[in-house]
């Protein structure tokens, strides 16, 4: 076969290398962070039915927990006896080699494929992409399961049996891990996940989905419930959004440890957990390299950093979620629990441990409680890893692994029983628009593209080729033309479907390409030669990275790098906001341009802004006349140039909305006198806008 990687270790025979104390105690204890939130999310479901106070739920998330933790402490997800080995040791007797044509089609393939869809913003035909992708996927499944051994259990005596021949085995040579690669590895992995914990604080991209998720925790502090209704434009006088079902609990959990804390829902978003969530996800990706190329973790991880910050050629590249929207419940589920997904379906393939079984159902329940999509995003995931265990013999461990799917596919046929509409209204994408929003273009896209079609080659032979394999059969058969229309069609998901994309780990398989391995001439000097030759792939990915990609902290990304710890929103934004908050009654509507208006979400619960958000508007179920009023508001105040609504039109929406305090800004001079000619006066400097209010008798504003 081709040398494409470093020679797999474990110290576990056939498996990931058993970790260092440090290594193993932050581990030990973003396990059982996802534990407390698996059990977290499922009291909360369950108040989805009761509705008590938060108070009561978090005093029964602390008891399960309690209860839980003296069940592990009593030994009963412990293994009594260490684990066998998935890849027997030896080689049987009479094992061929994967044919070197089959091989070499497979990486050819691959390469074309990813160039392909990398470059199709360049011109590339799409239908390279996914045809080169399915012969490269074929060609890899056949070198894998060429050799599959005939039964589901190893071979008696730790013989190995013809399946080590196959890409995904293990060899006698590949026993220990250099002790450097925990020694160096660690301290690096914890310096970079508190460095971007800390930047997190200090990069400042507005993202509009926030008048939802940080509204739900901002009215969960304020009332101390389950906000069941609409919180963004009403006191909860309407139905929630529609296509948001409140599936999601990590929103109410902020704002119900907010409430606790006595601080703004808001800012415990942003300045608390923002920062530990985001180190928990940069650890993710840490132990996600550990588990799939141990020898070479080190670079291999620097190099999955590297794409996290130079990913910013888009809104939905896994760079912007990662470090610029990590608060939000989806952008957890990307780039912390999926990672981690995939590292305990490679440690349940290789060790079949209770433990492991039970991580990967708290898997699929913290999943669930992030966001709703994990109903169609997980069971990718998870067939990901079944389906090759499946089809190389491992029939039970195989559906086993589906224990993650049973809570994320249950809610998801709850929330189509009880609830009329889930359909996400919006423009849907083609699959290479879905690769190109998440994946990137130019030379992102196509590094994210080869590695993809590359995994079952450059991770670690075992269970993590396997995988890898079943990664990119899955988005290939997305990429067949007419599957993400079907899917859309049966699933009314259609505008968020470019979410599948999420089941491809790109940091890590990028991070892998840096343990190809370089041939070196006959003669060559191995320790110094090697040693060079072992950072070239390393050092032209990292300059690929940096020259090709656009940082996620730039301005063209929609990024500012505030001073100082900071909310989400320009900091003059949200000082005006919270000013004409402050003017309104409670009850009230505001109506200002609408980057000010994304801010009063976050702000309060008792006083509600026109518009928001435009989508969550159009999702809102409500009579059009409803709609059509704070299209109107938004219209009248949306920026000097633009087109107004007729004054009749102005003065019913003014009037039926309930407006309180409308403002425009200084230089909207037709805004302001438009305004008055409905009906409002008294004009007032707030922050960097001017407020007019509504002119009654005795009114004072």
């Amino acid at each position: 076969m081709i040398r494409l990687r470093e020679p797999a270790t474990g110290g576990i025979r056939g498996g990931a290398p058993r970790a260092g104390r440090t290594e193993r105690a932050v581990d030990a204890a973003v396990d059982a962070a996802v534990l407390l939130f698996a059990v977290w999310t499922v009291v909360y479901h369950l108040g989805l039915l009761v509705r008590p106070p938060t108070w009561v739920l978090l005093a029964c998330w602390l008891g399960a927990a309690a209860a839980i933790a003296a069940v592990c402490a009593s030994r009963g997800l412990r293994d009594r006896v260490a684990p066998e080995p998935l890849w027997p040791e030896r080689p049987g007797p009479g094992v061929s080699t994967v044919p070197r044509a089959l091989a070499l089609t497979a990486v050819v393939a691959a390469i074309a494929a990813g160039t392909s869809a990398g470059l199709h913003t360049s011109g590339a035909p799409w239908w390279c992409a996914w045809a080169f992708g399915l012969v490269s996927v074929a060609a890899s499944g056949a070198c894998l399961l060429r050799h599959r051994p005939p039964a589901t259990e190893p071979a008696p005596g730790g013989t190995r049996t013809a399946e080590a021949a196959a890409p995904g085995a293990d060899r006698p040579e590949e026993r220990d891990v250099p002790a450097a690669a925990s020694r160096w590895g660690t301290p690096l992995a914890l310096a970079t996940a508190a460095g971007f914990s800390v930047a997190s604080l200090f990069i400042v991209n507005s993202d509009g989905d926030d008048a939802y998720f940080v509204s739900r925790s901002v009215a969960t502090a304020a009332m101390g419930r389950i906000p069941f209704k609409d919180v963004i434009f009403t006191s909860g006088d309407t139905g929630p959004i529609a296509g948001e079902p409140p599936v999601s609990s990590i929103e109410v959990l902020a704002g119900s440890l907010a409430r606790v804390a006595g601080v703004p829902a808001a800012s415990f978003v942003y300045y608390l957990m923002l920062p530990a969530v985001t180190f928990l996800a940069v650890w993710a990706v840490w132990r996600l390299t550990r588990a799939w190329a141990p020898r070479r973790a080190l670079p291999c991880f620097a190099i999955a950093a590297v794409y996290l910050l130079w990913s910013g050629l888009g809104p939905a590249s896994l760079g912007s979620f990662h470090l610029l929207r990590m608060w939000q419940g989806k952008a957890v589920m990307v780039s912390a629990l999926i990672p981690l997904l995939y590292v305990h379906l490679t440690r349940w393939a290789e060790r079949r441990t209770r433990r492991d079984l039970a991580m990967l159902a708290a898997c699929g329940v913290a999943g669930t409680g992030l966001t709703s999509s994990a109903a169609f995003v997980l069971p990718l995931v998870v067939g990901a890893a079944a389906v090759p265990l499946i089809a190389s013999g491992r029939v039970r461990d195989g559906l086993a692994a589906c224990a993650a799917l049973a809570y994320p596919v249950g809610a998801g046929l709850a929330v189509t029983l009880l609830h009329r509409d889930t359909t996400v209204t919006g423009w849907v994408g083609a699959a290479s628009d879905d690769f190109r929003w998440v994946l990137l273009h130019a030379a992102p896209g196509v590094l994210a593209g080869c590695a993809l079609w590359l995994a079952p080659w450059t991770a670690r032979r075992g269970a993590p080729a396997l995988i890898g394999a079943g990664v990119a059969t899955v988005v290939t058969l997305l990429f067949l033309p007419g599957v993400l229309d079907l899917a859309a069609h049966v699933t009314g998901a259609g505008q968020v479907l470019w979410r599948t994309m999420w089941v491809v780990p790109a940091p890590v398989l990028i991070g892998l390409l840096a343990a190809v391995r370089i041939p070196l001439p006959a003669g060559a000097r191995h320790q110094t030669a090697g040693a060079l030759a072992a950072l070239v792939p390393a050092a032209a990915l990292a300059v690929t990275l940096v020259a090709g990609g656009t940082p996620v902290w730039s301005a063209s990304n929609g990024s500012v790098v505030a001073s100082r710890p900071s909310w989400k929103l320009p900091p003059a934004q949200v000082g005006t906001a919270r000013a004409v908050v402050r003017l309104a009654p409670p009850g009230g509507v505001v109506v200002m341009p609408q980057g000010y208006m994304r801010a009063v979400p976050l702000l309060t619960a008792r006083v509600h802004a026109a518009n928001p958000n435009s989508h969550y508007l159009r999702n809102l179920p409500v009579p059009a006349r409803f709609v059509d009023d704070r299209r109107v508001l938004t219209a009248a105040v949306r920026r000097p140039g633009g087109r107004k609504p007729a004054l009749a039109d102005l003065q019913g929406a003014l009037r039926r909305a309930g407006v309180a305090v409308a403002c425009a800004r200084p230089h909207d001079r037709y805004g302001l006198v438009l305004l008055e000619q409905a009906g409002f006066g008294g004009r007032r400097k707030v922050g960097g806008l001017i407020c007019v209010f509504p002119q009654r008798p005795g009114h004072t504003p």
